[in-house]
């Protein structure tokens, strides 16, 4: 057991090692990918406030559309109507 014992000059070289390479992953690997993160979901939010006010404008013009779909059968009969009444009096002239 006597062998695995690391001498408290090495522990501390180790750990110094550990530390380095740690901070190394860190600053090399870690926050590029987190800034990319950030990045990434910024652009997201963006695109979704975005879809969400073309989504409101849509809405918007598939009611007006709607309300016109409605009237259509309205305006149909009336022209029927008036073409019936004109015709009417047509034939009574």
């Amino acid at each position: 057991m006597a062998e695995n014992v690391i001498p408290d000059s090495q522990d501390g070289v180790l750990q110094g090692l550990m530390s380095d390479i740690a901070k190394g992953v860190k600053t090399k690997l870690v926050e590029p990918v987190i800034g990319e993160n950030r990045k990434l979901g910024t652009l997201l939010e963006e695109l979704h406030n975005k879809d969400q006010k073309e989504f409101a404008a849509i809405g918007a013009r598939l009611e007006s559309l709607e309300a016109a779909v409605r009237e259509t059968p309205l305006l149909v009969l009336a022209a029927i109507k008036e073409a019936i009444n004109q015709a009417g009096m047509d034939e009574k002239a």
